[in-house]
């Protein structure tokens, strides 16, 4: 984002944590989107936000957590004048959906109904060092040089590369859209 000449500004709950990971030119503001009065300097002044929030490491009530978070972001994004939100939630098929997928779409729907106009990515298992699958993955196959699971543990996905999937986030900067819009975004396999 900052090649192109873009200003970059980064909500972090613990702002220590990513100290050395960003440029010199990232401003970090700690804030909680649980804690609307922490998203008002983050907000001000942005054209354009981005929304990676998940509260399912939280416990038992992630997705109460998720509906608080985005409505608090999605009220102060529009009072602040936010142009448009682009958001990267979760592929999802036909089928019955889980807590953690029911809750990727009710954030993208709460998105688009309650904040500036948004451009949702719906994206399958993202690959790539740093992701939390492909980390998750890794240490199954470190640790684990065979693993016997019963005949249902069976779920198709479509991954996609991390970098793909940067590139897509930053395309929707650039995307001309009248209303808010959602697409799919997954690799061949």
């Amino acid at each position: 984002m900052e090649g192109r000449g873009e200003r970059v500004r980064c909500l972090a709950r613990n702002p220590g944590y990513l100290a050395g990971r960003f440029s010199p030119d990232t401003r970090i503001i700690a804030g909680d989107v649980l804690d609307p009065d922490s998203l008002e300097t983050a907000l001000e002044g942005v054209d354009t936000a981005y929304y990676m929030v998940h509260s399912m490491g939280s416990g038992d009530n992630f997705e109460e957590q998720d509906r608080i978070g985005v409505r608090n972001f999605a009220r102060v994004a529009r009072q602040h004048g936010v142009r448009r939100i682009i958001y990267l939630g979760g592929l999802f098929g036909d089928g019955e959906l889980s807590s953690h997928l029911a809750s990727r779409r009710e954030v993208g729907d709460i998105l688009a109904s309650e904040g500036p106009l948004t451009l949702e990515f719906r994206a399958s298992t993202i690959i790539g060092s740093g992701s939390l699958s492909f980390e998750l993955l890794r240490s199954l196959v470190d640790r684990l040089p065979l693993m016997v699971t019963p005949s249902w543990v069976r779920t198709l996905t479509q991954p996609i590369a991390t970098g793909d999937v940067i590139a897509y986030l930053i395309c929707g900067l650039d995307l001309e859209l009248k209303d808010s819009a959602v697409f799919e975004i997954a690799g061949p396999d």
